[in-house]
């Protein structure tokens, strides 16, 4: 044996194998998150076919689901606010605020877009229209003001102030609802503004029997906003901010500006979205116009990863949870169940994200494993713990920008 293959033979028998802990790695999140997805919906199909006694149930089941031009048109219905509520909460995350306010700003925009069309209803659609979506970023983008002024200038925690102004929210609507809005016609404890007027409702494209427009503007409108975030100024400051307030302080960012800008833009895309919920399917403003599409927003942003690109397939999965659990319950499933199933995914999504942390390496005694970025590297003469634990040393002054 030469003593190259001495030296190696020794220095393999003073290795081993250790958990090491460092910064999470997109990509691992990712794997885990989409092996989070697969258990999900493999336990969602077993469940089915334990609970319901039926051949062919999955079969049934997606049929019902996807396979005519009234189950896709509902799966375009329930997928199309989703994009925006979900940028509503993805860009404030960048910068480090949590908006839970997405339903208020959702029924913000609905609002003032519905008393526009009521106001200027003597307009042409291609008129009006514009007008209505301008009117709903506005109407979310004020009602979003409130808390990011709290938040930016008095400390306030935007968690608590967005979730109780999505009540207030839904009360204003209620005042306009029991007066001069009111729908003639309706009936008992039920509340619902007139039918707004037939050129301010949006048209169908009719691509394989029928395709709601509003979905076309909200992937264009989140293609827009992730090019934006991804090639402007703004979205590299925004990436700042997110990694601390020392780093944006170096850097020279205005850290109030970019966190009123995150706040006031998410308000307006939700806005949006309570307009195309409106124009589109609705063409009625009621309480029941949301259907907890700006808490839903959360989830779908938390499982995309803070990627707008991601935020486009969790929108869809999310729809698809939602559409498959409405068609199961005619089988006598709960109508909690797509909840339940959400909620489980967050958690496994939440797991994943925990696990995407630690790396099994293979380090020699006396060596200690050092972070930088998402890869290990060994360096010589630290003594390591009796317990066998790997000594992790903290890198600074880098700025890694995912």
């Amino acid at each position: 044996m030469s003593a190259r293959q001495s030296e190696a033979s020794v220095r393999g028998q003073r290795a081993r194998w250790t958990v090491v802990r460092g910064s999470a790695s997109p990509r691992r999140s990712w794997v885990y998150r989409v092996v989070a997805i697969v258990a999900v919906i493999a336990g969602s199909a077993i469940y089915l076919g334990l609970t319901i006694h039926q051949p062919d149930i999955l079969g049934v089941v997606l049929r019902e689901s996807f396979a005519t031009p009234a189950s896709l048109d509902e799966w375009v219905v329930l997928a199309t606010p989703f994009f925006l509520t979900a940028l509503a909460v993805l860009i404030p995350l960048r910068v480090g605020l949590w908006n839970i306010g997405g339903e208020g700003h959702f029924f913000g925009g609905a609002w003032l877009a519905t008393g526009l069309a009521f106001w200027l209803g003597h307009l042409t659609g291609a008129v009006l229209i514009p007008g209505m979506l301008v009117a709903g970023a506005l109407g979310g983008a004020l009602w979003a003001a409130i808390p990011a002024l709290a938040r930016v200038y008095l400390n306030v925690n935007e968690i608590i102030s967005t979730l109780m102004l999505n009540l207030v929210m839904v009360f204003w609507v209620a005042y306009w609802l029991v007066g001069s809005w009111q729908y003639g016609g309706s009936t008992g404890g039920t509340l619902q503004s007139r039918i707004i007027p037939t050129q301010s409702q949006l048209p169908l494209l009719h691509v394989a029997g029928g395709l709601d427009s509003g979905l076309v503007i909200a992937l264009v409108i989140t293609a827009l906003v992730g090019l934006y975030l991804h090639f402007s100024t703004f979205g590299y400051q925004s990436l700042l901010v997110g990694s601390g307030r020392a780093v944006a302080l170096y850097t020279g960012v205005r850290i109030r500006r970019v966190q009123m800008i995150s706040m006031l833009g998410a308000g307006a895309l939700a806005g949006i979205a309570g307009v195309l919920q409106l124009a589109g399917n609705s063409y009625q403003l009621t309480p029941g116009l949301s259907n907890n599409t700006g808490y839903l927003g959360i989830a779908v942003a938390i499982l995309a990863g803070n990627s707008v690109w991601g935020l486009v397939v969790m929108a869809g999965l999310l729809s698809t949870i939602m559409l498959v659990g409405q068609n199961v319950q005619m089988y006598g499933v709960s109508s909690d169940a797509p909840f339940i199933v959400i909620g489980v995914l967050l958690l496994l999504n939440a797991v994943g994200d925990a696990l995407s942390q630690y790396r099994l390496i293979r380090v020699e005694r006396g060596a200690s494993a050092t972070p930088v970025g998402d890869d290990f590297v060994e360096s010589e003469g630290h003594s390591v713990a009796g317990s066998g634990a790997v000594e992790i040393e903290p890198v600074h002054n880098v700025l890694r920008v995912d």
